[in-house]
């Protein structure tokens, strides 16, 4: 059945490309080439040398390249490390069977592979962002089947089981907690683990979280796993909820012991700070276990954390709570000396079922209260802080510095204790609002803005930026007013669809889109400077659609994989559009299923019958939802079809056949057939060398090269040594949105400067598609129209049978459909109708899934699609 939650509003970043080849001949589309990553020092951003001394973000289930895409974002938010989850492998799919893996090395999983963790862990450095990689020590799989073969024998487990006392720790450290416990004090486990930290050691990792350890004990206890472990110059942090156990005294030396190796979790401070806020009064306590002699600079706090979101009715009930409430908490835990502080991106959903490893999180922590706190807990490193509660506020002030204040609940006037006189006297500009503070030896007043969040200090100027108003958008008008800002510059200069950059005045506005066509994407990119820094340049897409045309909704299914999609409508008045499970998509190829939106609709869930997304207000314009959040989407199709079947015309006399592409498989007449050389298999060139453009390396240039370069650029896969070599059109060394239109243009034949699409490599100078239209000596006699499709009954089933129908029309045979015709080897096919795009494979009673049928000649073997060759 269907659920109906809270509307979440985190907004993602970054869009998924869609370009539009009107827009390309217009001449309007965006060719912005991504920026190639810079060489920066830790410096720019004033991050700080070491992991305590900062403060992290944890991207949880983030892929690796999604975390790579964000680098300059986290840098300038000021987060000196980044916490990924596990590396450990257990394949994909629901977050937490990332935390039941197989075995104690870096494998391929929902987040990523090893070479992926390396290059973020490579281009991390050079922002001066630190690594820390989410570590399960303490239990492998349930099902041992999988595991390490070498971890198999019972010598490496303990045999208590479940049912633990949670006030007896020798249960705690040997008890299973869904898992069975593995013995950490066993010299040849540790030695496993050992290993394992040095691997991730030897591709770049800097830091180590390790979850469920309070339940591994210490020396005292008999375990000398910590003292094993933390030797490799790693920075450490163990998960310890609650404390060691149960008890409300007398582990507090436990709790020492351990800080003897690494440092600790504070969560149930991180409780109390959300519940205060939460009930609209700022915390009286200034801590938990620092007040039971836990030294600051070996504890972590959190206002929540993936443990509070993602277990449903788990104790803290987080996601139940705003983003503010978390955001206030998170301002208290980060502004204190010496204790660092881990601030969570939150999923996409508030479902334990329905939170998948592989979907980026908010960007939330990119907001201007969020990076303040984060830039003023750097710049105190080292200073002495003073907690109180004073007219409903936090107040945390730091020696001979400045001032962290936040409201229980709302915003406005303050007049708050100057707690030990710390905060230094002087008049100040809060950081987050813009609003004037004045801080004397006793008090600090001023006006609190709408985040409830004040950071009042003589802050280091900031770095010059500059931004669009609105931001990337559709607009359905003949022409769009934009806003050209820049903060903290000198000057500021714009660029349209990678012109040349003109200085532009703070506040003024521009006009796009005059008489353009509808679907026309026009790029904005700006950029500021203070005359010793500039800023990166921050680009912006403005698609113009139509405003009588049927509004469509997409969904991104590559992180989902759902065999099929639907999309169930409803308006505020819970009015249903369609019954659950709602109507099913179309398939659109690449991952990419759409349908347009009944009238009056206001909401959407996305859903294959069973998992399913939360409820989404459908956004303004054509949107495709994709990681988590609503992005542009452009309706436009592509001139040549993506899965256009090639056709061989056979002349009587000619000793080569002139092979085409036919926009249909009608039977050719006696016109001209016009070759389109790039596109088709070339019979010339070695084997061995690569096909500028041909990003999927199958031989031929088509529209779904250029949809697998857009895919890159926008981080939803990734490319091989080749395909990317294949994807640089204009070997500028980037793949950008020019070379993904370079790829358009070539299959439509026209003319772009600086491609090299169609050459192969070795090639000096780029060539473009020829438009010669060639007479065929003769009247062709014959023409090769069938085109089949291929099933390999692996399973070997007694008959195979095919069902089969198209998007627009489902009637074509009844069940189970008809037999196919058997050609030796296990190997079956079936001539395809006219127009059919769809099939299904069964023997009556067995079935595969609703499949998409990719392209005419193509075999499905072993639950996947590939070329048939005979």
């Amino acid at each position: 059945m269907k659920t109906k939650s809270k509307i979440l509003s985190a907004i993602l970043s970054v869009s998924i490309l869609s370009a539009s080849l009107s827009a390309f001949v217009s001449g309007s589309l965006g060719v912005q080439a991504a920026e190639s990553s810079p060489t920066v020092s830790a410096n720019k951003y004033r991050l700080k040398d070491n992991i305590q001394d900062g403060v992290i973000l944890h991207c949880f289930d983030w892929t690796y390249n999604d975390i790579k895409a964000e680098l300059p974002k986290i840098a300038k938010a000021g987060f000196t490390s980044i916490q990924t989850s596990p590396a450990q492998p257990n394949g994909t799919g629901t977050w937490y069977w990332l935390y039941q893996p197989i075995s104690f090395s870096i494998g391929t999983n929902g987040v990523g592979t090893k070479a992926e963790l390396q290059s973020l862990c490579d281009e991390a450095e050079k922002y001066g962002i630190k690594i820390i990689v989410d570590v399960v020590a303490n239990h492998l799989r349930g099902d041992h089947n999988n595991i390490d073969d070498d971890l198999k024998p019972s010598e490496y487990w303990h045999t208590f089981g479940g049912g633990i006392d949670w006030k007896n720790r020798w249960q705690v450290t040997h008890g299973s907690i869904g898992m069975p416990d593995i013995a950490t004090e066993n010299p040849y486990v540790q030695q496993k683990v050992c290993n394992y930290v040095q691997e991730l050691k030897s591709v770049g990792v800097d830091g180590l979280r390790w979850d469920a350890a309070k339940h591994i004990g210490v020396p005292s206890e008999g375990d000398d796993f910590w003292k094993s472990v933390t030797q490799y110059g790693l920075y450490n942090y163990g998960e310890i909820l609650g404390g060691p156990d149960d008890r409300s005294t007398g582990n507090e030396d436990i709790m020492k012991e351990y800080t003897d190796y690494i440092s600790v979790t504070d969560s149930n401070y991180g409780k109390e700070l959300r519940d205060s806020f939460n009930s609209g009064k700022a915390p009286n306590s200034s801590g938990n276990w620092s007040e039971k002699g836990i030294s600051n600079d070996k504890l972590l706090y959190w206002g929540e954390s993936h443990d509070t979101w993602s277990n449903n009715k788990d104790w803290g009930f987080s996601n139940e709570m705003s983003q503010n409430v978390i955001d206030r908490a998170y301002a208290v835990a980060a502004s204190r000396n010496k204790v660092t502080a881990l601030y969570f991106s939150r999923p996409s959903s508030t479902n334990k079922e329905s939170i998948k490893m592989g979907e980026k999180g908010s960007t939330h922590f990119t907001s201007r209260e969020v990076a303040q706190i984060n830039k003023f807990h750097n710049a105190m490193d080292g200073k002495a802080d003073y907690y109180t509660v004073s007219d409903g506020c936090s107040v945390i002030t730091r020696k001979d510095g400045g001032a962290v204040i936040v409201k229980g609940s709302g915003s406005g006037e303050v007049s708050v204790e100057n707690g030990g006189g710390y905060a230094k006297p002087g008049t100040y500009t809060d950081a987050v609002s813009g609003n004037t503070f004045t801080i004397t030896s006793s008090t600090i007043s001023g006006t609190i803005g709408s985040s409830g969040i004040a950071v009042v200090y003589e802050a280091e100027p900031e770095e010059p930026s500059a931004s669009v108003t609105p931001g990337s958008t559709n607009y359905d008008t003949d022409e769009l007013t934009l806003t050209l800002n820049f903060k903290d510059a000198k000057n500021a200069q714009y660029s349209i669809d990678n012109g040349e950059f003109v200085n532009y005045t703070n506040g003024q506005q521009i006009t796009i889109g005059t008489n353009l066509p509808y679907d026309t994407v026009t790029t904005v990119t700006v950029k500021a400077s203070d005359g010793k820094t500039t800023s990166d340049p921050e680009t912006y897409t403005y698609t113009k659609i139509d405003p009588n045309a049927v509004k469509v909704v997409a969904y991104d299914n590559s992180s989902t994989k759902w065999s099929k999609v639907n999309a169930y409508f409803w308006s505020d008045d819970n009015k249903e559009m369609t019954s659950w499970p709602g109507k099913k998509m179309t398939d659109k190829g690449n991952d990419i299923f759409d349908i347009e939106v009944p009238d009056g609709a206001e909401y959407v869930i996305f859903n294959d019958g069973n998992s399913q997304t939360d409820d989404l207000r459908i956004a303004d314009g054509n949107k495709i939802y994709s990681n988590g959040s609503w992005q542009n989407y452009s309706t436009v199709k592509p001139t040549q079809p993506t899965t256009a079947p090639t056709t061989t015309v056979q002349p009587t006399t000619a000793s080569q056949p002139v092979t085409t592409q036919p926009a249909t498989t009608q039977p050719a007449t006696t016109q001209p057939v016009t070759t389109q050389p790039a596109t088709t298999q070339p019979v010339t060139e070695p084997s061995n060398r690569i096909l500028i453009g041909d990003v999927d390396l199958n031989g031929t240039i088509t529209i779904s090269d250029s949809t697998e370069a857009q895919r890159y650029i926008s981080h939803i896969s990734t490319l091989s040594d080749d395909a990317l070599i294949a994807a640089d059109v204009n070997k500028d060394s980037v793949i950008s949105v020019k070379d993904a239109t370079s790829i358009q243009a070539y299959v439509v034949k026209l003319t772009v400067e600086d491609s090299y699409c169609g050459t192969y490599t070795g090639n000096i100078e780029p060539t473009q598609p020829a438009t010669t239209v060639t007479e065929p000596t003769t009247e062709p006699t014959s023409i090769q129209t069938k085109n089949y499709v291929y099933f390999n009954n692996t399973d070997n089933w007694s008959t195979v049978n095919i069902y089969v129908w198209s998007s627009t029309d489902s009637n074509y045979m009844s069940w189970p459909g008809e037999a196919m015709e058997s050609i030796g080897n296990n190997t079956y096919r079936f001539e395809l109708p006219d127009g059919v795009d769809y099939a299904i494979f069964n023997d009556g009673s067995k079935q595969t899934g609703d499949l998409k049928i990719p392209d005419v000649n193509m075999i499905y073997s072993n639950g996947q699609w590939s070329k048939y060759s005979e």
